[in-house]
């Protein structure tokens, strides 16, 4: 059965040599039906120091926007390179209906904040009703004499609630300006590293995928969203002639097994032999996977 998102397409913003998602539906779509996890990395605007709770948009590295690019379901835009160039060739209709996108969104982020001072203030005079009342029930009710400190916590006399602060328009920053940037994207190219084929090679057979310095490989491999599992291999890429150093067979069978996961390495075969095969991606990797046992 047929994926209801089959079709989709999704953008990737090339900024700053940064490969980066802003819409959250592309995030949602990438990482259910594809295994692209990425890296959250956006901070509030009020708060941009902080690097605990990190939001949209999420970076791409060079792997999975290839891999997304390779499979047809992404597109990149280049997007300091086309918004500079649409501004200076776009004609007076097009800057118009693009300015007027731009101050229907500020006008919904102002009819959104009057809202929400209505109902502060509604919220505010049912306190102030609330505690009217009360004291109505009450007429001999009285403050005790001050004794000369601060208010206490425990003063019978219910304190008046404070009034509402104003609230300002914030700034409106649009996340996403298809206007300016071309539905087919541009022909940006994308360098990956030699451990590109081990990783296609992974996410064709299900796996999900991050970086794996933390355990001392090229990647952490999951055998489902790392929301839902551990890791099970941290895996290393190697040449397909290259000779493997004995000694990185030990360290990183032993570290793999301290970290409770297998050691798996990969390489890609030979452009010969993978003719010779299959042409298919992901049919031209052999894998071995390494644990150490008897411990």
């Amino acid at each position: 059965m047929a994926s209801p998102m089959a079709d989709r397409q999704v953008r990737i913003s090339r900024i700053g040599g940064r490969y980066l998602a802003f819409d959250i539906e592309d995030v949602v779509y990438i990482r259910r039906h594809h295994g692209i996890c990425a890296i959250l990395m956006g901070t509030m605007p009020q708060n941009p120091t902080q690097n605990i709770f990190l939001g949209l948009p999420i970076e791409l590295y060079a792997e999975e926007a290839r891999l997304l690019i390779d499979k047809k379901v992404a597109y990149i835009a280049d997007e300091a390179t086309e918004h500079l160039s649409q501004l200076k060739t776009m004609d007076p209709t097009a800057r118009s209906a693009y300015l007027q996108s731009l101050k229907m969104q500020r006008k919904t982020a102002q009819l959104g904040l009057e809202d929400a001072k209505a109902k502060s203030k509604a919220q505010y005079q049912r306190r102030a009703q609330t505690i009217t009342a009360s004291s109505s029930d009450n007429p001999n009710r009285t403050k005790p004499a001050s004794s000369g400190r601060e208010d206490s916590l425990f003063d019978s006399q219910p304190q008046q609630p404070a009034p509402v602060a104003k609230l300002a328009l914030p700034a409106v920053t649009p996340t996403t300006s298809n206007v300016l940037v071309a539905s087919g994207g541009s022909s940006v190219s994308i360098q990956v590293p030699a451990s590109y084929p081990l990783y296609r090679f992974l996410n064709t057979r299900g796996y999900y995928i991050t970086p794996g310095l933390r355990f001392g490989g090229d990647y952490s491999v999951y055998p489902g969203d790392p929301f839902r599992f551990h890791a099970h291999y941290m895996a290393n890429s190697y040449g397909w002639d290259e000779k493997v150093p004995m000694l990185d067979l030990v360290t990183s069978g032993r570290l793999g097994t301290a970290v409770k996961k297998s050691f798996l390495f990969g390489s890609q075969q030979p452009a010969t032999a993978i003719a010779a095969e299959s042409a298919n991606p992901g049919e031209d990797v052999r894998v071995f996977c390494i644990e150490w046992a008897g411990m």
